[in-house]
């Protein structure tokens, strides 16, 4: 059985969704962020040596982390979900162009724009280091929005797959959710209906209490 540890609003949603979307059987530690429980030696030692969440620990006991790594494996033990393109398919390059591209260009923006103290380098830097951000942010969300270009519902056509679920995810962090929807309608279509899938949307409910 897998152990996710997790925390309510947080990179922990799209793992937890892949769980209860593709079946596996799974128990979960809920980390006291607030208390400071992801900082502490053992959490580190054990789980995340940055003490960052979300982790997965895996049946034989190691301890995997990054999201999107995370996602991606459970989507692949789970080849009758159909939550990822086989590896001949000609759709797998680009669920995996989308997957890393969340994780490695939108997910950035957003640490930069919710966390700008780690990016100041002088005290009153904040303000610049999330426009900044959010610029950067929206011009990563316009290229996403091409893949709707075509009309197509998910990002590689027809199907949800775990790549739609993780920028589904990310797309739930815009700061500026009234302004996002016009601008990426694509985008807005297809989360919308990852969180109408019973099992994503169970996930979800956990992660909004």
């Amino acid at each position: 059985m897998h152990t996710l540890y997790w925390k309510p609003s947080s990179g922990s949603l799209a793992p937890m969704a892949l769980l209860e979307e593709t079946g596996l059987p799974y128990t979960t530690v809920k980390v006291d962020a607030d208390a400071g429980e992801h900082r502490s030696e053992a959490y580190k030692r054990d789980v995340h040596p940055l003490g960052l969440i979300p982790a997965l620990k895996l049946r034989d006991g190691r301890v995997m982390i990054e999201s999107a790594a995370i996602v991606a494996y459970l989507a692949d033990l789970a080849p009758e979900s159909r939550l990822a393109p086989a590896p001949n398919d000609a759709d797998r390059a680009f669920y995996l162009q989308w997957l890393v591209y969340g994780a490695a260009t939108l997910y950035p923006c957003y640490i930069r724009f919710y966390h700008p103290d780690y990016h100041r380098v002088r005290d009153g830097d904040d303000e610049a280091v999330q426009d900044l951000a959010l610029t950067a942010l929206n011009e990563a969300w316009k290229a996403v929005e091409t893949a709707f270009a075509d009309g197509r519902p998910f990002l590689t056509g027809e199907r949800c797959t775990a790549a739609d679920i993780y920028i589904a995810m990310l797309a739930l962090w815009h700061p500026d959710k009234k302004a996002f929807k016009p601008a990426c309608p694509g985008v807005d279509r297809m989360q919308a209906a990852v969180w109408q899938r019973p099992a994503a949307a169970k996930a979800l409910a956990l992660h909004a209490r």
